[in-house]
């Protein structure tokens, strides 16, 4: 059995096959398929134990294959679901059953944010806290402050992911961590230390350092963002596992990777 120093989680992943097809809409569908096994060996070579395995946006809510993966191995397994906000609690309780701790909003390329701080988005919201759920929020570069009026007030952790999109300009930095800042005044926020090639950050070690700042050392955690959808090209595992020990020292890496994803996802 794994010991506290020896366990440690990808909190960001997607798992799908190359034959499901993408809901009406998507922007792309990968034209390949990411195995749990692959990524499960990949583990084996970084250190990695436990997993978090994210509803791609290109299956909207048809959350089966990521229900089927969790399922697979419950005791290192987690799920993020994406739903949609008239969700009745049966089904809440029958994911949350299965494994999934978290619902995802995938705003890249929303126009208007404003949407989800609608009466319906913020009943869900609360139910989902209810059962100890948190909300997984993905922005365009630079955009996070406006989701700021769907948590405003509320008590339910949020999780940006990639570190928030938060960019590089100075402006778009200060309007960020701003916003984290009030949000965190309030109620829990956290964000993934993961994919800093997704919004072009350039100084994801400034970047990391600014979410320990902001959030405190407890509210982080790290993803691979494996397979990369869209961004395939000259990925490595093992060396994007490897830049979180030159973005913060090891007695912290060491509770991004173990004790804080184990105590958001309910890993024992």
């Amino acid at each position: 059995m794994a010991t506290h120093d020896d366990r440690a989680v990808d909190c960001h992943a997607h798992v799908f096959s190359a034959t499901a097809p993408a809901v009406v809409g998507a922007r792309y569908r990968p034209a390949y398929g990411a195995d749990l096994n692959e990524w499960r060996d990949l583990w084996k070579r970084t250190g990695l134990t436990h997993g978090v395995v994210v509803q791609p946006s290109f299956f909207g809510t048809d959350n089966r294959e990521m229900l089927d993966t969790i399922a697979s191995d419950p005791q290192h397994l987690r799920g993020v679901a994406v739903l949609d906000p008239i969700v009745d609690n049966a089904t809440l309780e029958r994911f949350s059953a299965l494994g999934v701790r978290a619902i995802r909003l995938n705003l890249r390329g929303v126009e208007d944010y404003g949407t989800f701080a609608a009466p319906r988005w913020l009943d869900l919201y609360e139910r989902v806290a209810a059962i100890g759920w948190h909300v997984e929020v993905f922005v365009d570069l630079g955009r996070l402050p406006e989701i700021e009026p769907a948590f405003s007030g509320t008590s339910i952790p949020v999780v940006f992911d990639h570190f928030g999109s938060a960019g590089a300009e100075s402006r778009s930095l200060a309007a960020t961590f701003g916003t984290v800042r009030r949000l965190a005044a309030t109620g829990p926020v956290w964000a993934k230390l993961s994919a800093p090639f997704r919004h072009a950050a350039g100084h994801p070690r400034e970047l990391a350092q600014r979410w320990v700042d902001a959030v405190g050392p407890d509210h982080l955690v790290w993803g691979s963002d494996w397979p990369w959808t869209g961004h395939e090209a000259g990925r490595d595992y093992a060396a994007l596992r490897a830049e979180l020990d030159d973005w913060l020292d090891a007695r912290l890496v060491r509770s991004i990777l173990w004790d804080n994803a184990a105590r958001l996802y309910g890993f024992a």
